[in-house]
């Protein structure tokens, strides 16, 4: 029988009603959810380089975000190689 211990922690209150969906979506408790979800972060982070890890919440300055909104808004041309890839078959 395996050893169960209780963990407390402050969420967002938008994650705890992603959680609560899901889990009654899917007819899980909460805890199954959320053991699964951090073991399979930690796994992630143990066995993946650590470059090809993105956070779930990336902090730009306010002229980065300026950028990447103009670049949204107004994108540039493929490149060749980026059009050549989607000709491919």
């Amino acid at each position: 029988m395996s050893s169960k211990t209780r963990v407390s922690a402050h969420i967002a209150a938008s994650t705890k009603r992603e959680l609560d969906e899901y889990a009654k979506g899917y007819g899980l408790k909460q805890g199954v959810v959320i053991e699964a979800a951090l073991r399979h972060h930690l796994r992630a982070l143990r066995e993946l380089p650590a470059e090809v890890i993105i956070p779930p919440r990336l902090v730009v300055s306010r002229d980065s975000g300026e950028r990447i909104l103009g670049r949204i808004e107004k994108p540039g041309k493929p490149t060749k190689a980026l059009s050549d890839l989607f000709r491919k078959k």
